[in-house]
Protein backbone atom coordinates (compact mmCIF):
# COMPACT_ATOMS: atom_id res chain seq x y z
CA UNK A 1 0.00 0.00 0.00
CA UNK A 2 1.38 3.30 -0.92
CA UNK A 3 1.84 6.26 1.14
CA UNK A 4 0.02 9.31 0.18
CA UNK A 5 2.14 11.79 -0.79
CA UNK A 6 0.91 14.53 1.67
CA UNK A 7 2.91 12.18 4.29
CA UNK A 8 5.80 11.73 2.48
CA UNK A 9 6.50 15.65 2.51
CA UNK A 10 5.21 16.14 6.00
CA UNK A 11 7.84 13.39 6.93
CA UNK A 12 11.07 14.55 4.96
CA UNK A 13 10.19 18.20 5.74
CA UNK A 14 10.41 16.55 9.64
CA UNK A 15 13.76 14.69 8.96
CA UNK A 16 15.27 18.16 7.23
CA UNK A 17 14.41 20.11 10.14
CA UNK A 18 15.30 18.09 12.70
CA UNK A 19 19.05 17.42 11.26
CA UNK A 20 18.91 21.19 10.50
CA UNK A 21 18.13 22.50 13.88
CA UNK A 22 20.52 19.44 15.19
CA UNK A 23 23.28 20.43 12.94
CA UNK A 24 23.06 24.18 14.36
CA UNK A 25 22.85 23.46 17.69
CA UNK A 26 25.78 21.08 17.38
CA UNK A 27 27.47 24.06 15.62
CA UNK A 28 26.83 26.67 17.94
CA UNK A 29 27.84 24.94 20.86
CA UNK A 30 31.08 24.09 19.80
CA UNK A 31 31.74 27.77 18.60
CA UNK A 32 30.84 28.73 21.94
CA UNK A 33 33.40 25.87 23.75
CA UNK A 34 36.14 27.42 21.26
CA UNK A 35 35.45 30.73 22.59
CA UNK A 36 35.90 30.02 26.07
CA UNK A 37 38.32 26.95 25.82
CA UNK A 38 36.05 24.35 26.81
CA UNK A 39 36.25 21.17 26.67
CA UNK A 40 33.80 18.12 27.46
CA UNK A 41 34.06 15.92 30.39
CA UNK A 42 33.50 11.85 29.73
CA UNK A 43 29.98 10.42 28.94
CA UNK A 44 28.62 7.78 30.79
CA UNK A 45 28.07 4.77 29.01
CA UNK A 46 24.26 4.79 27.71
CA UNK A 47 22.48 2.64 25.15
CA UNK A 48 19.71 4.84 24.33
CA UNK A 49 21.97 8.47 23.67
CA UNK A 50 18.95 9.79 21.72
CA UNK A 51 16.29 9.87 24.52
CA UNK A 52 18.19 8.14 27.60
CA UNK A 53 15.76 5.84 28.47
CA UNK A 54 18.60 3.22 30.22
CA UNK A 55 19.74 5.88 32.13
CA UNK A 56 16.04 6.78 33.41
CA UNK A 57 15.19 3.03 34.03
CA UNK A 58 18.74 3.10 36.07
CA UNK A 59 17.42 6.32 38.32
CA UNK A 60 14.12 4.58 38.75
CA UNK A 61 15.53 0.91 40.26
CA UNK A 62 17.64 2.99 42.45
CA UNK A 63 15.00 4.95 43.64
CA UNK A 64 12.56 1.91 43.83
CA UNK A 65 15.42 -0.03 46.14
CA UNK A 66 16.07 3.53 48.07
CA UNK A 67 19.76 3.77 46.76
CA UNK A 68 19.50 6.97 45.24
CA UNK A 69 22.69 8.39 46.56
CA UNK A 70 24.83 5.28 46.93
CA UNK A 71 23.94 4.92 42.95
CA UNK A 72 24.92 8.43 42.52
CA UNK A 73 28.40 7.72 44.46
CA UNK A 74 29.08 4.67 42.45
CA UNK A 75 29.17 6.73 39.22
CA UNK A 76 31.40 9.24 40.53
CA UNK A 77 33.67 6.30 41.74
CA UNK A 78 33.42 4.96 37.75
CA UNK A 79 33.33 8.08 36.16
CA UNK A 80 35.19 10.76 37.89
CA UNK A 81 34.27 14.06 39.54
CA UNK A 82 32.54 15.02 36.67
CA UNK A 83 30.85 13.29 33.88
CA UNK A 84 27.55 13.87 31.31
CA UNK A 85 24.81 12.30 30.05
CA UNK A 86 22.90 13.11 26.97
CA UNK A 87 18.76 13.27 26.55
CA UNK A 88 17.03 14.61 23.39
CA UNK A 89 19.17 17.51 22.53
CA UNK A 90 19.95 17.96 25.83
CA UNK A 91 22.93 17.56 28.54
CA UNK A 92 22.96 16.62 32.26
CA UNK A 93 26.33 17.39 33.95
CA UNK A 94 26.92 16.08 37.33
CA UNK A 95 29.69 17.29 39.44
CA UNK A 96 31.11 17.41 43.16
CA UNK A 97 34.03 19.36 41.90
CA UNK A 98 33.90 22.76 44.60
CA UNK A 99 34.72 25.39 42.01
CA UNK A 100 31.54 24.37 40.07
CA UNK A 101 29.39 24.05 43.16
CA UNK A 102 30.56 27.48 43.76
CA UNK A 103 30.11 28.87 40.40
CA UNK A 104 26.47 27.69 40.65
CA UNK A 105 25.66 28.91 44.33
CA UNK A 106 27.57 31.69 44.15
CA UNK A 107 29.59 33.80 41.89
CA UNK A 108 27.29 33.03 38.73
CA UNK A 109 24.06 32.57 40.47
CA UNK A 110 21.99 34.48 38.29
CA UNK A 111 22.83 32.14 34.96
CA UNK A 112 21.09 28.94 37.34
CA UNK A 113 17.67 28.28 38.23
CA UNK A 114 15.09 25.95 40.12
CA UNK A 115 11.87 26.84 38.89
CA UNK A 116 11.74 25.06 35.32
CA UNK A 117 12.55 21.90 37.48
CA UNK A 118 11.31 22.00 40.96
CA UNK A 119 7.93 23.86 40.47
CA UNK A 120 5.95 21.01 38.62
CA UNK A 121 7.13 18.65 41.50
CA UNK A 122 6.80 21.21 44.84
CA UNK A 123 3.86 23.01 43.67
CA UNK A 124 0.55 20.73 44.11
CA UNK A 125 2.27 19.78 47.31
CA UNK A 126 3.66 23.02 49.03
CA UNK A 127 2.21 25.48 46.89
CA UNK A 128 4.73 28.48 44.81
CA UNK A 129 7.10 30.28 47.67
CA UNK A 130 10.77 30.02 47.78
CA UNK A 131 11.27 26.36 47.67
CA UNK A 132 10.41 26.11 43.99
CA UNK A 133 10.75 29.85 42.56
CA UNK A 134 13.34 31.97 40.70
CA UNK A 135 13.77 35.82 40.07
CA UNK A 136 11.46 38.27 42.22
CA UNK A 137 9.04 35.26 43.37
CA UNK A 138 11.98 34.14 45.81
CA UNK A 139 13.56 37.66 46.31
CA UNK A 140 9.71 38.38 47.74
CA UNK A 141 9.76 35.12 49.36
CA UNK A 142 12.92 35.22 51.18
CA UNK A 143 12.47 38.87 52.38
CA UNK A 144 9.21 37.89 54.51
CA UNK A 145 11.19 34.58 55.68
CA UNK A 146 14.41 36.07 56.55
CA UNK A 147 13.14 37.64 59.86
CA UNK A 148 11.91 34.43 60.86
CA UNK A 149 15.17 32.85 61.33
CA UNK A 150 17.16 36.35 63.01
CA UNK A 151 19.92 34.98 65.61
CA UNK A 152 18.10 36.68 68.30
CA UNK A 153 14.85 34.99 67.44
CA UNK A 154 16.55 31.68 67.61
CA UNK A 155 19.05 32.73 71.23
CA UNK A 156 16.25 34.70 73.05
CA UNK A 157 13.14 33.40 72.25
CA UNK A 158 13.09 30.39 70.33
CA UNK A 159 15.27 28.14 72.92
CA UNK A 160 13.04 28.92 75.87
CA UNK A 161 9.51 27.50 73.86
CA UNK A 162 11.84 24.50 72.71
CA UNK A 163 13.18 23.30 75.98
CA UNK A 164 9.37 23.12 76.92
CA UNK A 165 8.84 20.98 73.74
CA UNK A 166 12.26 18.80 74.39
CA UNK A 167 10.64 17.73 78.23
CA UNK A 168 7.49 16.19 76.44
CA UNK A 169 9.78 14.54 74.05
CA UNK A 170 11.77 12.67 76.67
CA UNK A 171 8.91 12.30 79.35
CA UNK A 172 7.78 10.01 76.19
CA UNK A 173 10.89 7.79 76.25
CA UNK A 174 11.28 4.58 78.36
CA UNK A 175 13.15 4.72 81.42
CA UNK A 176 13.54 0.62 82.03
CA UNK A 177 16.05 0.39 78.51
CA UNK A 178 13.08 -0.97 76.63
CA UNK A 179 13.57 -1.07 72.64
CA UNK A 180 12.24 2.54 71.37
CA UNK A 181 12.47 3.75 67.84
CA UNK A 182 13.27 7.48 67.90
CA UNK A 183 12.56 8.53 64.89
CA UNK A 184 9.20 9.04 64.95
CA UNK A 185 9.13 10.80 67.75
CA UNK A 186 11.97 13.16 66.95
CA UNK A 187 9.49 13.85 63.78
CA UNK A 188 6.68 14.65 66.29
CA UNK A 189 8.94 16.98 68.42
CA UNK A 190 10.16 18.86 64.69
CA UNK A 191 6.04 19.09 64.26
CA UNK A 192 5.39 20.53 67.97
CA UNK A 193 8.58 23.29 67.47
CA UNK A 194 7.94 23.79 63.90
CA UNK A 195 4.43 24.55 64.50
CA UNK A 196 4.80 26.75 67.12
CA UNK A 197 7.55 28.50 65.77
CA UNK A 198 6.08 29.80 62.16
CA UNK A 199 2.36 29.37 62.93
CA UNK A 200 2.12 30.80 66.51
CA UNK A 201 0.86 27.98 67.94
CA UNK A 202 1.73 24.08 68.64
CA UNK A 203 0.14 20.96 67.82
CA UNK A 204 1.51 19.25 70.95
CA UNK A 205 1.29 16.15 69.34
CA UNK A 206 3.72 14.93 72.02
CA UNK A 207 0.91 15.64 74.91
CA UNK A 208 -0.45 12.12 75.83
CA UNK A 209 -3.08 11.17 73.93
CA UNK A 210 -2.36 14.00 71.69
CA UNK A 211 -1.56 12.68 68.54
CA UNK A 212 -4.22 12.06 66.77
CA UNK A 213 -7.26 12.90 64.19
CA UNK A 214 -5.58 16.10 62.44
CA UNK A 215 -2.32 15.78 63.43
CA UNK A 216 -1.59 12.03 62.83
CA UNK A 217 -3.20 12.74 59.29
CA UNK A 218 -0.84 15.41 58.65
CA UNK A 219 2.18 13.55 59.53
CA UNK A 220 1.13 11.00 57.38
CA UNK A 221 0.04 12.88 54.17
CA UNK A 222 2.94 14.69 54.96
CA UNK A 223 5.40 11.74 54.69
CA UNK A 224 3.85 10.33 51.62
CA UNK A 225 4.00 14.19 49.90
CA UNK A 226 7.71 14.27 50.03
CA UNK A 227 8.48 11.11 49.31
CA UNK A 228 5.95 11.31 46.29
CA UNK A 229 7.84 14.67 45.16
CA UNK A 230 11.12 13.27 45.81
CA UNK A 231 10.35 11.26 42.72
CA UNK A 232 8.71 13.68 40.82
CA UNK A 233 12.26 15.97 41.23
CA UNK A 234 13.92 13.19 39.67
CA UNK A 235 11.60 11.26 37.12
CA UNK A 236 10.24 12.83 34.00
CA UNK A 237 7.13 15.23 33.90
CA UNK A 238 5.08 12.63 32.08
CA UNK A 239 5.73 10.31 35.05
CA UNK A 240 2.86 7.98 35.95
CA UNK A 241 3.31 9.73 39.72
CA UNK A 242 1.24 12.90 38.31
CA UNK A 243 -2.00 10.25 38.38
CA UNK A 244 -1.05 9.12 42.19
CA UNK A 245 -4.50 9.38 43.51
CA UNK A 246 -2.70 8.75 47.42
CA UNK A 247 -0.39 11.94 46.67
CA UNK A 248 -2.83 14.42 45.56
CA UNK A 249 -4.98 13.46 48.95
CA UNK A 250 -1.95 14.02 50.76
CA UNK A 251 -1.88 17.39 49.17
CA UNK A 252 -5.78 17.86 50.08
CA UNK A 253 -4.77 16.47 53.72
CA UNK A 254 -1.85 18.74 54.13
CA UNK A 255 -3.36 21.87 52.93
CA UNK A 256 -6.33 21.61 54.87
CA UNK A 257 -4.27 21.25 58.52
CA UNK A 258 -2.45 24.53 57.59
CA UNK A 259 -5.03 26.55 56.53
CA UNK A 260 -6.69 26.23 60.16
CA UNK A 261 -3.49 28.16 61.20
CA UNK A 262 -3.95 30.25 58.95
CA UNK A 263 -7.86 30.80 59.89
CA UNK A 264 -6.32 31.28 63.01
CA UNK A 265 -3.46 33.75 62.82
CA UNK A 266 -6.18 35.96 61.05
CA UNK A 267 -8.29 35.95 63.61
CA UNK A 268 -5.45 36.67 66.17
CA UNK A 269 -4.61 39.64 63.81
CA UNK A 270 -7.65 41.00 63.58
CA UNK A 271 -7.74 40.83 67.47
CA UNK A 272 -4.84 42.77 68.20
CA UNK A 273 -5.32 45.28 65.35
CA UNK A 274 -8.98 45.93 67.25
CA UNK A 275 -6.86 46.03 70.34
CA UNK A 276 -5.03 48.90 68.93
CA UNK A 277 -1.53 46.51 69.84
CA UNK A 278 -2.06 46.44 73.28
CA UNK A 279 -2.25 42.52 73.68
CA UNK A 280 1.16 41.94 71.49
CA UNK A 281 2.62 44.59 73.69
CA UNK A 282 1.68 43.35 77.04
CA UNK A 283 3.74 39.45 76.56
CA UNK A 284 7.12 41.47 76.66
CA UNK A 285 9.71 40.88 73.94
CA UNK A 286 8.36 40.69 70.46
CA UNK A 287 8.43 37.17 68.69
CA UNK A 288 8.50 37.27 64.84
CA UNK A 289 5.55 35.03 63.56
CA UNK A 290 5.69 34.49 59.93
CA UNK A 291 2.27 33.29 59.80
CA UNK A 292 1.01 36.68 61.82
CA UNK A 293 3.76 38.64 59.83
CA UNK A 294 2.48 37.20 56.43
CA UNK A 295 -1.13 38.27 57.17
CA UNK A 296 -0.01 41.63 57.00
CA UNK A 297 1.54 41.59 53.88
CA UNK A 298 -1.67 39.70 51.93
CA UNK A 299 -5.43 39.35 52.11
CA UNK A 300 -4.59 35.56 50.33
CA UNK A 301 -4.67 32.92 52.38
CA UNK A 302 -3.64 30.74 49.95
CA UNK A 303 -0.82 32.03 49.32
CA UNK A 304 -0.06 32.33 53.20
CA UNK A 305 -0.87 29.15 53.06
CA UNK A 306 2.06 27.81 50.44
CA UNK A 307 5.18 30.49 52.09
CA UNK A 308 4.18 28.40 55.23
CA UNK A 309 4.55 25.16 54.03
CA UNK A 310 7.33 26.48 51.68
CA UNK A 311 10.08 26.90 54.73
CA UNK A 312 7.42 24.58 57.35
CA UNK A 313 8.98 21.62 54.98
CA UNK A 314 12.85 22.33 55.27
CA UNK A 315 12.16 23.63 59.02
CA UNK A 316 10.75 20.30 60.22
CA UNK A 317 12.77 18.03 57.96
CA UNK A 318 16.60 20.05 59.19
CA UNK A 319 16.23 18.96 62.62
CA UNK A 320 14.01 15.45 62.61
CA UNK A 321 16.34 13.98 60.19
CA UNK A 322 19.74 15.02 61.65
CA UNK A 323 18.90 14.37 64.87
CA UNK A 324 17.46 10.54 63.63
CA UNK A 325 20.56 10.41 61.56
CA UNK A 326 22.88 11.32 65.01
CA UNK A 327 21.54 8.87 66.88
CA UNK A 328 21.76 6.40 64.20
CA UNK A 329 25.55 6.78 64.52
CA UNK A 330 25.43 7.36 68.43
CA UNK A 331 23.87 4.00 68.69
CA UNK A 332 26.42 2.20 66.96
CA UNK A 333 29.36 4.21 67.83
CA UNK A 334 29.07 3.65 71.68
CA UNK A 335 32.43 5.16 72.80
CA UNK A 336 31.71 8.14 70.74
CA UNK A 337 28.09 8.45 73.18
CA UNK A 338 30.50 7.97 76.35
CA UNK A 339 33.03 10.57 75.18
CA UNK A 340 30.55 13.36 74.05
CA UNK A 341 28.87 12.26 77.42
CA UNK A 342 31.74 13.32 79.36
CA UNK A 343 31.84 16.58 77.62
CA UNK A 344 28.71 17.41 78.64
CA UNK A 345 28.58 15.98 81.72
CA UNK A 346 31.77 18.19 82.57
CA UNK A 347 29.71 21.37 81.10
CA UNK A 348 26.86 20.93 83.17
CA UNK A 349 28.52 19.60 86.09
CA UNK A 350 26.89 16.55 86.12
CA UNK A 351 23.26 18.44 86.93
CA UNK A 352 20.70 19.71 83.51
CA UNK A 353 21.65 23.36 83.42
CA UNK A 354 20.11 26.57 80.79
CA UNK A 355 21.63 25.67 77.83
CA UNK A 356 22.14 28.62 76.09
CA UNK A 357 22.83 29.30 72.57
CA UNK A 358 26.60 30.04 73.05
CA UNK A 359 26.97 27.47 75.49
CA UNK A 360 25.89 24.70 72.93
CA UNK A 361 28.47 26.43 70.55
CA UNK A 362 31.32 25.85 73.36
CA UNK A 363 30.65 22.51 73.14
CA UNK A 364 33.92 21.45 70.83
CA UNK A 365 33.26 17.62 71.04
CA UNK A 366 29.38 18.01 70.39
CA UNK A 367 29.79 20.24 67.17
CA UNK A 368 32.43 17.55 66.11
CA UNK A 369 30.23 14.84 66.23
CA UNK A 370 27.04 17.19 64.49
CA UNK A 371 29.61 18.06 61.30
CA UNK A 372 29.93 14.83 61.40
CA UNK A 373 26.59 13.54 61.22
CA UNK A 374 25.86 16.22 58.48
CA UNK A 375 28.98 15.17 56.61
CA UNK A 376 28.26 11.41 56.38
CA UNK A 377 24.59 11.50 55.97
CA UNK A 378 23.62 14.77 54.97
CA UNK A 379 19.92 15.43 55.00
CA UNK A 380 20.05 16.78 51.35
CA UNK A 381 21.73 14.15 49.36
CA UNK A 382 21.65 15.79 46.09
CA UNK A 383 20.84 19.43 44.32
CA UNK A 384 20.02 20.61 41.20
CA UNK A 385 19.99 23.75 39.20
CA UNK A 386 18.72 24.35 35.77
CA UNK A 387 20.77 26.68 33.31
CA UNK A 388 18.80 30.04 32.69
CA UNK A 389 20.96 31.12 29.92
CA UNK A 390 24.24 29.76 28.37
CA UNK A 391 27.15 29.95 30.91
CA UNK A 392 30.00 27.90 31.40
CA UNK A 393 31.41 25.50 34.56
CA UNK A 394 34.83 26.18 35.76
CA UNK A 395 36.21 22.68 35.37
CA UNK A 396 35.97 19.06 34.84
CA UNK A 397 36.49 18.85 31.35
CA UNK A 398 39.22 17.99 28.69
CA UNK A 399 40.21 14.47 30.33
CA UNK A 400 38.08 10.55 29.83
CA UNK A 401 39.02 10.17 33.68
CA UNK A 402 36.25 13.12 35.04
CA UNK A 403 39.34 14.94 36.25
CA UNK A 404 40.07 17.27 33.69
CA UNK A 405 40.47 20.82 34.74
CA UNK A 406 39.32 22.65 31.31
CA UNK A 407 36.14 24.67 31.50
CA UNK A 408 32.66 23.24 30.08
CA UNK A 409 30.40 25.03 28.16
CA UNK A 410 26.57 24.81 29.46
CA UNK A 411 23.78 25.63 26.99
CA UNK A 412 20.65 27.41 28.25
CA UNK A 413 18.27 24.60 29.61
CA UNK A 414 20.86 22.16 30.68
CA UNK A 415 21.03 20.79 33.81
CA UNK A 416 23.78 20.23 36.64
CA UNK A 417 23.36 17.77 39.38
CA UNK A 418 25.39 17.91 42.74
CA UNK A 419 25.64 15.11 45.24
CA UNK A 420 26.83 16.33 48.80
CA UNK A 421 26.77 12.63 49.61
CA UNK A 422 29.42 11.90 47.16
CA UNK A 423 31.23 15.29 47.61
CA UNK A 424 31.22 14.53 51.91
CA UNK A 425 33.08 10.96 50.80
CA UNK A 426 35.81 12.55 48.44
CA UNK A 427 39.23 10.55 50.11
CA UNK A 428 41.29 13.42 49.08
CA UNK A 429 38.91 15.81 51.07
CA UNK A 430 38.14 14.49 53.99
CA UNK A 431 40.43 11.42 54.72
CA UNK A 432 41.01 7.72 53.58
CA UNK A 433 38.18 6.86 55.81
CA UNK A 434 35.85 9.25 54.91
CA UNK A 435 33.33 6.57 54.61
CA UNK A 436 33.33 6.23 58.62
CA UNK A 437 31.68 8.08 61.30
CA UNK A 438 34.84 9.53 63.00
CA UNK A 439 33.72 13.00 64.82
CA UNK A 440 37.35 13.07 65.92
CA UNK A 441 38.71 14.40 62.36
CA UNK A 442 37.06 17.63 62.63
CA UNK A 443 39.83 18.41 65.30
CA UNK A 444 42.17 18.96 62.65
CA UNK A 445 40.04 18.75 59.20
CA UNK A 446 39.55 22.33 57.64
CA UNK A 447 36.97 21.63 54.52
CA UNK A 448 38.27 23.17 51.44
CA UNK A 449 35.71 25.97 50.24
CA UNK A 450 32.55 24.60 48.91
CA UNK A 451 33.51 21.08 50.29
CA UNK A 452 31.16 20.78 52.73
CA UNK A 453 27.79 21.88 52.22
CA UNK A 454 24.86 20.54 54.65
CA UNK A 455 23.00 23.68 54.25
CA UNK A 456 24.10 25.18 50.50
CA UNK A 457 25.61 28.11 49.80
CA UNK A 458 24.93 31.14 48.32
CA UNK A 459 22.39 33.55 48.10
CA UNK A 460 20.14 30.18 48.70
CA UNK A 461 21.59 28.85 51.60
CA UNK A 462 19.05 27.94 54.07
CA UNK A 463 17.73 30.82 56.44
CA UNK A 464 16.68 28.09 59.12
CA UNK A 465 20.56 26.82 59.22
CA UNK A 466 21.37 27.83 62.55
CA UNK A 467 17.64 27.10 63.93
CA UNK A 468 18.49 23.24 63.43
CA UNK A 469 21.88 23.72 64.59
CA UNK A 470 20.90 24.91 67.65
CA UNK A 471 18.01 22.57 68.05
CA UNK A 472 19.71 19.55 67.39
CA UNK A 473 22.70 20.81 69.63
CA UNK A 474 20.22 20.78 72.44
CA UNK A 475 18.35 17.59 72.27
CA UNK A 476 21.62 15.85 72.16
CA UNK A 477 23.02 17.49 75.30
CA UNK A 478 19.32 17.04 77.15
CA UNK A 479 19.72 13.35 76.32
CA UNK A 480 23.23 12.86 76.95
CA UNK A 481 22.70 14.18 80.63
CA UNK A 482 19.60 11.75 81.33
CA UNK A 483 20.58 8.62 79.73
CA UNK A 484 24.44 6.90 80.56
CA UNK A 485 24.29 4.57 77.56
CA UNK A 486 22.66 3.98 74.36
CA UNK A 487 22.30 0.76 72.89
CA UNK A 488 21.46 -0.58 69.37
CA UNK A 489 18.87 -2.71 68.99
CA UNK A 490 18.28 -2.49 65.31
CA UNK A 491 19.30 -6.42 63.43
CA UNK A 492 20.14 -4.01 60.63
CA UNK A 493 23.63 -2.36 61.12
CA UNK A 494 24.58 -0.11 58.03
CA UNK A 495 22.60 3.19 57.02
CA UNK A 496 19.35 1.95 54.79
CA UNK A 497 17.91 5.63 53.38
CA UNK A 498 14.72 5.83 52.57
CA UNK A 499 14.91 8.95 49.74
CA UNK A 500 12.12 11.61 49.73
CA UNK A 501 13.11 15.01 49.47
CA UNK A 502 15.32 14.66 52.41
CA UNK A 503 17.46 11.11 52.74
CA UNK A 504 17.15 9.44 56.20
CA UNK A 505 17.05 6.10 57.92
CA UNK A 506 14.70 4.04 56.32
CA UNK A 507 14.74 1.61 59.48
CA UNK A 508 14.26 4.48 61.93
CA UNK A 509 16.29 4.67 65.06
CA UNK A 510 15.68 1.48 67.42
CA UNK A 511 17.98 1.77 70.52
CA UNK A 512 18.01 0.95 73.89
CA UNK A 513 18.40 3.59 76.60
CA UNK A 514 19.59 3.34 79.79
CA UNK A 515 19.01 5.81 82.28
CA UNK A 516 22.03 7.92 84.13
Amino acid sequence: MAVPAGYLIVIVTAVIWYTASFTHEHWKYHKASRTHGCKSPPSIHQRDPIFGLDTLLKLFRALNKNQRNQSMRQLFDTYGNTFRSKTWRKTKFYTIEPKNIQAVFGTDFASWGVEPMRLFAFEPFVGKGIMCTDGLDWERSRAMIKPTFARTQIAELHLTAYAAHVQRFMDLLPKDGTMVDLAPLFARLALDSSTEFLFGESVRSLTPNALSGGAQAFLEAYDYGQMVVGKRLQLPKWNFLTRDQKFWKSCKVAHEFVDRYVASSRRICKETTAEGGNHARSEGPKRYVLAHELQKESENQDMIRNQLLNIFLPAHEATAVALTNAFFNLARHPEVYKKLRREVLEAASGKDIDWTFERLKSLKYLQYVINETFRLNPAIGTNTRMALRDTVLPTGGGLPSGVGTSPIFVRKGDIVTFSFYALHRRQDLFGKDSHAFRPERWATLRPAHWSYLTFGGGPRVCPGQQLALMEVAFVIAKMLLAYKEIENRDPVAEFVEVYKITTSSKNGVKVGLIPA
